[in-house]
């Protein structure tokens, strides 16, 4: 097992601030901890210098460093593949739906006899807004006035109950007189 060296500012950077020619071996060859590792990357974002050094070292490494552990074109093809039959039948799906609801509530005589005659109709008559608004209103007047007649006769009815139910239990006191210390 390779040791792991620890992140060290003064063995990873040199004084100028640049990645030492150890830092770049010991990131090629996986032997940093995930803070110098996560250092490493931050500086050759964009250090130019650093990323053309640390380029070269890579492409004198043997071959098969270079290439992947394993080949990713099939799981790629593969996610490609589901990813547009979910695209197709997500965007047709439901237009086909529609499309055969609609036929369905046709053929059931939802819709009336569409490509029948013209059925003419007689118009009603025009009421003014004036007129409309007048009799909604006094709709809402006499509904809140029934309702308000319901109200008090069912509170007078109860308030009636409730006093009923004290006369009579001032009726219902012991005639006993209540025993005293003495």
């Amino acid at each position: 097992m390779t040791e792991a060296v620890l992140f060290d500012d003064a063995a990873l950077f040199d004084a100028a601030g640049h990645l030492t020619d150890d830092g770049l071996r010991a990131l090629t060859e996986d032997r940093l901890d995930d803070l110098g590792r996560l250092e490493a990357a931050e500086h050759l974002t964009f250090c130019d210098y650093c990323l053309a050094r640390y380029t070269a070292l890579v492409a004198a490494m043997p071959a098969r460093l270079q290439q992947p552990m394993r080949d990713l074109v099939p799981q790629v093809q593969a996610l490609m593949r589901r990813r547009s039959f979910r695209l197709f039948t997500n965007r047709y799906f439901s237009a086909v739906a529609a499309v055969v609801l609609a036929f369905l509530l046709w053929s059931a005589g939802l819709f009336g006899d569409i490509g029948g005659a013209a059925v003419t109709a007689v118009p009603e008559p025009q009421t003014s807004w004036s007129e409309s608004l007048r009799g909604a209103l006094e709709g809402f007047g006499t509904g809140m006035s029934d309702a308000l007649a319901q109200f008090q006769t069912l509170a007078r009815t109860g308030l009636d109950q409730i006093g009923s139910a004290l006369d009579g239990a001032d009726d219902l006191t012991p005639d006993t007189p209540t025993p005293t210390k003495e």
